[in-house]
């Protein structure tokens, strides 16, 4: 574990008018007296090579963490970057003034909304998800986004596809039953021509050795257009759970895209949004249904963000949120939260990394699947002897 402090505010005194709900009595007599930050960084189990647009991913994950400590000694903890201006505004100010329980977690910290949830909800000694509606499933299906261009990787050029099979083979030791596959290799890495073939091989190659109880899904960044989608996915000849990500998204193509899915005969859902940066920029894709898979970045939206979008989501039976979480081991704990709040939540992304920091133990992954836990908060615990330490 590494970290860096970058904001260390502590309170003076402040007032501010808060909405009556139940619990706000509680939460009017809780003022926020500190506000820090530090960066932390996680190992992966391996180094993540290059996907269609960029360069090698390298060899652990990165987070910006905010502790947000109050006059009762509750503190919130959760992934955040807010500039010391943002986060002085919280100082002398009622946890009353920053819940909504119609609309969730409202407060000069924007989208960095994390740790307030931790904080309230420890506060009313409630689960985190239990404020986002508490209608999902205790275990969540989560996969493991990392199968990416490791096969051109030089030190693996060698082996080819056969590293990604060992990659695959040790996820699944660790319980994994679903893997996301990067692909898109002739966009910039290879010929174009050899880079749809590899893609192709390594694709049939993970469902022959996964077998058919196992999830697949691909993710292009971006590198084909409709048409090479279509002629891609053809070649592959498998109904994958779902496609990420095949072009830019747009309404039309994307309908078009459905029209072949729904040709072949394939049950594939078709997934984009990871670039969006507001809930509205989902609006057409629900309205026409385009789009299957809603994929907000789960830390430049937030969980109020994600929240709101999975309540417009809902007003058109078969779309989902699997929002995009990549670079981050806290941004898995903060879709487990909203996974097991809301209704229309598909799968969690993992990018596997380790922590000495956190203690993640109130969570069990077995068989593809995470047990969210019923603790007040988010249930992530850090702890504070190695983080004196660092």
């Amino acid at each position: 574990m590494k970290r860096r402090d970058f904001l260390r505010l502590a309170a003076g005194s402040g007032v501010a008018a808060f909405e009556s709900f139940p619990g706000a009595a509680d939460l009017a007599k809780i003022r926020i007296t500190r506000v820090s930050g530090f960066r932390h960084t996680g190992p992966r189990p391996k180094l993540v090579g290059k996907n269609s647009h960029l360069d090698v991913h390298g060899s652990e994950t990165r987070d910006s963490v905010l502790r947000i400590e109050t006059d009762q000694g509750i503190e919130g903890i959760g992934s955040g970057n807010v500039t010391p201006y943002l986060a002085w505004q919280l100082l002398g100010h009622a946890l009353a003034e920053y819940w909504n329980p119609a609309q969730g977690i409202v407060s000069p910290l924007g989208r960095a909304d994390h740790a307030l949830y931790d904080l309230v909800a420890k506060a009313l000694g409630v689960p985190a998800w239990k404020l986002l509606g508490g209608a999902g499933p205790e275990w969540v299906p989560v996969y493991d986004g990392g199968i990416y261009f490791n096969d051109l990787l030089p030190e693996y050029q060698h082996r080819g596809v056969a590293r990604l099979l060992e990659e695959v083979e040790d996820s699944l030791k660790t319980g994994h039953r679903a893997f996301k596959v990067k692909v898109g290799r002739g966009f910039k890495w290879m010929e174009r021509a050899a880079g749809l073939r590899r893609d192709v091989e390594v694709v049939r190659a993970i469902r022959k050795l996964v077998g058919r109880d196992v999830r697949l899904m691909v993710d292009s960044n971006n590198a084909f257009d409709l048409d090479s989608a279509r002629a891609w996915l053809d070649a592959v000849g498998e109904e994958l759970f779902f496609i990420e990500e095949m072009f830019p998204e747009e309404v039309a193509a994307d309908l078009r895209l459905k029209d072949f899915l729904k040709s072949k005969g394939w049950k594939t859902l078709v997934a984009d949004g990871e670039s969006a940066r507001d809930v509205d920029h989902f609006d057409p894709y629900i309205a026409s249904g385009s789009i299957d898979v809603l994929q907000p970045d789960i830390r430049a939206f937030g969980l109020t963000r994600q929240w709101e979008l999975s309540r417009r989501a809902a007003a058109r039976r078969g779309i989902w949120l699997a929002p995009h979480n990549w670079g981050s081991r806290l941004g898995l704990h903060m879709q487990l939260v909203l996974a097991r709040g809301i209704p229309n939540f598909l799968m969690a992304e993992e990018d596997r990394s380790t922590s000495d920091l956190f203690d993640t133990s109130a969570f069990t992954f077995k068989e593809g699947k995470m047990r969210v836990p019923d603790t007040p908060g988010c249930s992530l615990v850090l702890r504070e002897e190695v983080f004196k330490k660092s």
